[in-house]
């Protein structure tokens, strides 16, 4: 009776153990199964084409154990379609699969230069004699914006003096589907630079994604230190191949007097007498490139020195003209002989002022001079005098 239980017991125990891994052995089946021996893919099965562009599709060869040789194929390609596999820049119809590595091939689809847009779809074959497989290839033909380049400008004049960086704000736009590596050109006068900058940066080239636009900013600067007063157009051009677009810019330079002063004979130092006034003969010179107007003289003397000017304002100075002024400096009577400062100024009227530094040296009267000798004179004859009178005693 015992043997009898622990006979079915065991038996209950094997049916058990046996129903467990009875769906284990059942699954790994299904997974052996579901291997295939050749798999053809790739990594973008679907496209987007423009109407008359050939496309290239990279595939990919994979052999789960045996290695093989795939015989490749095309089926269902649309009716006036052209398609051809190439392996190493040749022209090939089979391509031998290792399973250690994937065999890599290209397909390259011509569709018919007048299709029309939509969906179309076609299969590529692999075939080896252990295997086959098939991967389905969609192609979507769509009519692209063309290529095209576009520049927004904030403000096409900028006003400014000749020695000032006229800064312009532009926004070069791709309004094509394709990107575009542009090139950027300028046109202006001889006297002037163009740079084009991209945030902080120098660029003469840059890339412009499709449908997308790019910041930009001109900087045009004088090459020269004196530039006319007037309007300079600057003709600025983006490049892509054949694709281009320019805009129009233009720099107003505003006319800038500058003074210079100088004496007649371009000295620096003369003599007076104290007490006596002396002339000298100033000369302003617009070397600008506006008129010098409302231009006040003044002068900085040493204390109980006069100085006036003849004549005390000039109305103007024409760019390249030259004016005299005559300065008048009296000394003070009782200065002392020896060298001095004076300071001439030209005050243009909204424009900075000139100056002129002028040493003076002052030499005492001659009749001081005959004085004093005789003073000198006078005293030894009254010592003589003396010393013979009181000599005698």
């Amino acid at each position: 009776m015992r043997r009898n239980t622990f006979i079915r017991l065991l038996s209950c125990m094997f049916l058990l153990a046996f129903s467990a891994t009875a769906p284990t052995l059942a699954q790994e089946d299904v997974l052996v199964s579901q291997t295939p021996d050749l798999l053809l893919f790739a990594d973008y099965p679907s496209r987007v084409i423009d109407i008359g562009e050939s496309v290239t599709i990279n595939l990919n060869l994979r052999a789960a154990a045996v290695p093989q040789i795939a015989r490749l194929a095309v089926e269902d390609l649309p009716e006036n379609w052209s398609a051809t596999f190439r392996g190493d820049g040749q022209i090939v119809n089979a391509a031998f699969v290792n399973p250690e590595t994937d065999a890599t091939v290209e397909l390259q689809v011509e569709p018919p230069a007048d299709i029309e847009p939509g969906t179309y779809s076609f299969t590529a074959l692999a075939r080896s004699d252990e295997a086959e497989s098939a991967l389905p290839i969609e192609l979507v033909v769509e009519e692209r914006a063309p290529a095209s380049l576009a520049f927004e400008v904030d403000l096409p004049m900028v006003r400014g003096r000749a020695n000032t960086t006229f800064r312009f704000n532009v926004t070069l736009q791709n309004e094509g589907d394709e990107d575009l590596s542009v090139d950027l050109l300028a046109e202006t006068a001889p006297a002037f630079n163009v740079v084009f900058k991209s945030g902080s940066q120098e660029v003469t080239n840059i890339p412009v994604k499709a449908n997308s636009s790019e910041r930009l900013n001109v900087e045009v600067s004088s090459l020269v230190s004196l530039v006319p007063a007037g309007v300079y157009p600057v003709t600025i051009r983006a490049q892509a191949g054949d694709v281009e677009t320019t805009a129009d810019l233009a720099v107003e330079v505003v006319g800038q007097p500058s003074l210079t002063l100088t004496t007649i004979d371009d000295r620096v130092s003369g003599e007076v007498e104290a007490g006596t006034e002396t002339s000298y003969t100033l000369v302003l010179q617009n070397t600008g490139s506006a008129p010098a107007r409302s231009i006040k003289m003044r002068a900085t003397p040493p204390r109980d020195w006069t100085v006036t000017f003849e004549p005390e304002e000039i109305e103007s100075i024409a760019p390249g003209e030259v004016a005299e002024v005559t300065a008048h400096l009296r000394p003070s009577e009782k200065a002392l002989a020896g060298d001095y400062m004076v300071t001439f100024r030209a005050q243009p009227e909204g424009s900075t002022t000139e100056t002129l530094e002028y040493r003076v040296t002052v030499r005492t009267s001659t009749a001081w001079g005959v004085v004093g000798v005789g003073l000198i004179a006078l005293a030894v004859s009254a010592v003589g005098i003396a010393v013979a009178r009181f000599g005698r005693r």
